[in-house]
């Protein structure tokens, strides 16, 4: 999961002194210190998007929705600034193929061989 750069910055501004000290103490990260480029390492991206979700969570009263399609309404809220149907429809899209794989994984390896095989 990526957080734009703005977003990345905002964690930054409006992050705690008992998060930054917890962040600090558990990873041994000064997010303060960060930078937007270290987001390629998958630990500084991890917290990135937990920094961004606890804010959108902090601001809202809902949590996670259950559906896909409210799921992708709630990811570009979030974490993206592509609003586009065709951002939305991406995520819908990868993911019902995830949870087909996860419902029918032997189909998936029939399909799989099938097409390997063509």
């Amino acid at each position: 999961m990526q957080v734009d750069e703005t977003s990345f910055l905002s964690t930054q501004s409006a992050l705690s002194v008992l998060m930054k000290d917890s962040i600090k103490r558990a990873f041994g990260v000064d997010w303060t210190q960060a930078r937007y480029s270290d987001l390629r390492k998958p630990l500084y991206s991890g917290i990135a998007a937990m920094l961004k979700i606890t804010a959108y969570h902090d601001s809202r009263t809902w949590g996670i929705p259950q559906s896909i399609v409210n799921q992708a309404n709630y990811w570009i809220a979030a974490y993206t600034v592509n609003t586009s149907i065709n951002a939305r429809q991406v995520y819908v899209t990868a993911s019902r193929k995830l949870l087909f794989r996860k419902r029918h994984p032997f189909l998936v390896e029939i399909f799989t061989f099938i097409a390997q095989q063509a």
